[in-house]
């Protein structure tokens, strides 16, 4: 049996992957991996993420322990045709990159990115104040570091990809689009 081909979608923070790769797993009937649920980096000082960005933002130092060897896991199962992966640095993390057949890319504008993170984050709110403390921080630390590495993101991970999409189109047109390029009839 031939290994599952990996799709990858790859965005921003706020970007629409999650939205994406579950709509995508779902109607293709596969399993999904997210690097979110294995990556080391936002349990870190956001210190250490300016210090990345310094020494020049090397991917290949961004830990995600066991990643590539569940994607490899997952792929040789081949349990399902496509493996859907939420890889918000795409190719360009070096542990993963050769596995990665179709990379998508979700095109938004980092300010409307950035308003959905914040949306997403008031809509849970169960203890006001400390969520304003938390949103004062993040805002902080946005305009100090994430936005460089956001940046830096769409510098490296968007011209490996092989399907762009405008991430300010509705996510029901977003998942048709990645079908039609997949060449699957939803």
């Amino acid at each position: 049996m031939p290994a599952s081909r990996v799709i990858a979608i790859a965005a921003p923070i706020g970007g629409g992957k999650s939205a994406l790769a579950e709509a995508l797993a779902r109607t293709l009937g596969s399993t999904t991996l997210c690097f979110d649920d294995y990556e080391t980096a936002t349990r870190q000082p956001v210190s250490q993420l300016s210090a990345w960005l310094a020494a020049g933002a090397d991917f290949d130092q961004l830990e995600a322990p066991g990643l590539a060897l569940e994607l490899t896991r997952l792929r040789t199962l081949a349990a399902t045709p496509e493996l859907v992966f939420e890889m918000p640095l795409g190719r360009a993390w070096p542990a993963t990159a050769s596995a990665i057949d179709v990379l998508v890319w979700i095109d938004v504008p980092l300010d409307l990115a950035l308003a959905r993170r914040l949306r997403e984050i008031t809509a849970t709110v169960q203890n006001p104040a400390q969520t304003l403390d938390w949103l004062t921080a993040y805002l902080a630390h946005y305009t100090g570091t994430i936005h460089g590495v956001l940046a830096e993101q769409l510098r490296v991970v968007r011209p490996r990809a092989d399907l762009i999409l405008d991430g300010r189109a509705e996510p029901a047109v977003l998942l048709r689009q990645v079908l039609d390029f997949l060449g699957k009839t939803p």
